[in-house]
């Protein structure tokens, strides 16, 4: 078996390149001949990774492994113009015997299907090469159902891969944090309005009036904005943030794995990888009411802060409670599988250099 991956890959630490990451780890654990092509942009080297550049260049890369039979398995948010036609150019490429997978990530592909007719008649002539489908969430597979891709050909599977959440050493700048602040909650920022950064600070306002000692470590692109620096004064929770910048994905973990609440205040979301990261390391997890949220998840109504500091509240004093994280990696590897032609196991090779 050979399985091509396509898809960002770290850094940035995104939640799709975190899951192409440990989805190729994973492959490569069980004896799979899996590599990565990186649309992304190309972070540094790791073993059977393969950056690419330009869009005659991933054509030409992409071509090479499904003339020579691999299974392509593509991994994209599907919420803009270019996702879709990244699908189509991958789902048309010449490869018979190549069969086609493609994860869909974001939870915004409902409402942006729904926007127009021209959108769903281009997402399902895009998908129309692929032997399997894999929505996030009932909701990104009822929106592609709608379009009219044939139900049998979605499946429903978080991306998340439980086996390979490992937590990085605790940063000095964790331990400092952690010594300064009790209770010490966490969330991962992100410049863009639907990360809820505005309700997170409103909310983190009415938390303090109960625990004074309170204090919330962001992590992720935008901290140091001039946007950010100004809701922090104007909500008046300056004093109360913990800014830890951009981390990698261990240390993200090694944050996480040490605070007492991680927080998803998003106004949009899908199946979200940090959610079940916090889950399965066993740290209580707050997020909004937007989307299907895995098992142990304490909701809050979406857009009110009020409700979200309660369930903050409600978290600090329950505690920890571990939960079953889910494993997409083996549920992959039998998809892969179920799609291989007949005596092609072994089969086919290409010069990825």
């Amino acid at each position: 078996m050979r399985v091509l991956l396509v898809g960002d890959y770290p850094p940035p630490y995104g939640g799709v390149a975190i899951h192409v990451r440990q989805l190729h780890q994973f492959l490569r654990d069980r004896g799979v001949e899996a590599k990565v092509l990186d649309i992304g942009k190309g972070g540094r080297p790791a073993p059977d990774v393969l950056p690419v550049h330009g869009a005659a260049a991933f054509g030409l890369r992409l071509a090479g492994f499904t003339s020579a039979g691999w299974t392509v398995h593509l991994h994209t948010s599907g919420n803009n113009p270019k996702a879709w036609v990244l699908a189509a150019l991958v789902g048309t490429m010449p490869g018979p015997r190549s069969p086609r997978v493609i994860t869909l990530h974001s939870g915004l592909i409902p409402d942006y299907l729904a926007e127009s007719q021209a959108r769903r008649v281009f997402a399902r002539t895009a998908l129309a090469g692929y032997a399997r489908v894999v929505a996030v969430s009932p909701a990104v597979r009822d929106a592609v159902v709608a379009c009219g891709v044939p139900e049998e050909k979605v499946v429903v599977h978080p991306a998340f891969c439980g086996s390979q959440v490992r937590p990085g050493p605790v940063t000095p700048e964790v331990e400092a944090a952690r010594a300064r602040r009790s209770p010490l909650l966490a969330m991962a920022h992100h410049p863009s309005p639907v990360y809820g950064r505005k309700q997170m600070f409103r909310a983190l306002k009415l938390v303090a009036e109960e625990h004074p000692g309170v204090g919330l470590a962001l992590f992720g692109p935008g901290t140091r904005s001039e946007e950010f620096i100004r809701d922090a004064r104007e909500l008046g929770v300056a004093g109360l943030l913990e800014d830890l910048g951009e981390l990698e994905h261990a240390k993200a973990l090694g944050l996480i794995s040490q605070s007492d609440v991680f927080i998803r205040p998003t106004t949009h979301d899908g199946d979200s990888i940090s959610v079940r990261e916090a889950l399965a390391l066993g740290v209580p997890c707050v997020a909004s009411d937007v989307c299907a949220r895995p098992e142990g998840t304490r909701l809050f109504k979406a857009g009110d802060e009020r409700a979200l500091a309660q369930a903050v509240r409600d978290a600090l004093a329950a505690g920890p409670a571990k939960v079953t994280a889910p494993d997409a990696g083996p549920v992959m590897l039998d998809l892969y599988a179920e799609l291989l032609p007949s005596g092609m196991a072994g089969a086919g090779t290409v010069n990825a250099a």
